[in-house]
């Protein structure tokens, strides 16, 4: 079945959520002290809505099929970064891939790829210089795979309850 990445559109928010959902479930499995469950959907229509109106913001679907009835299969949230406020700090303009998943049953066919090539090139298209993305330690799938695609570690946070 045939792939396309596109840019987002409301119509996608109901499958939007369920891949968000998808998202959060895993975090609030491996991060209870991070993520709980809550009433409602985690990305309001507005916000959404928000992002797919920029600027410098968007997101991307991986959607199979037919174009009037692609099922969407994966997304990439894309947003900028605020300039470093620090003058010791090189200017780079960055944008952060906020969110990414593909639905468990497209997983290893090459979706992720192909959503992250699509973020690179829309970014560039934004002018950035860099695209920079946060991934918690426990998901060791995802670190894999970022770093197959060049990915690497630029600061290491670490914490601690006080």
């Amino acid at each position: 079945m045939s792939t396309a990445v596109r840019p987002a559109t409301l119509r996608d928010y109901p499958a939007l959520c369920a891949l968000f959902e998808e998202l959060d479930e895993f975090h609030r499995l491996k991060r209870p002290d991070f993520f709980r469950r809550f009433d409602g959907p985690a990305r309001t229509w507005e916000q959404v809505g928000q992002w797919l109106a920029g600027p410098g913001s968007t997101v991307l679907v991986a959607a199979e099929g037919a174009e009037d009835e692609a099922d969407v299969i994966g997304l990439a949230v894309l947003l900028p970064r605020p300039p470093a406020p620090f003058a010791g700090a090189v200017p780079r303009k960055v944008v952060v891939i906020d969110n990414l998943v593909v639905r468990a049953d497209r997983r290893d066919r090459g979706i992720g790829e192909r959503l992250v090539a699509a973020s690179m090139e829309w970014a560039r298209g934004q002018g950035a210089s860099h695209v920079e993305l946060g991934v918690h330690a426990v998901n060791r799938h995802a670190l894999r795979f970022y770093e197959r695609l060049g990915f690497g570690v630029s600061v290491n946070w670490l914490s601690r309850a006080a």
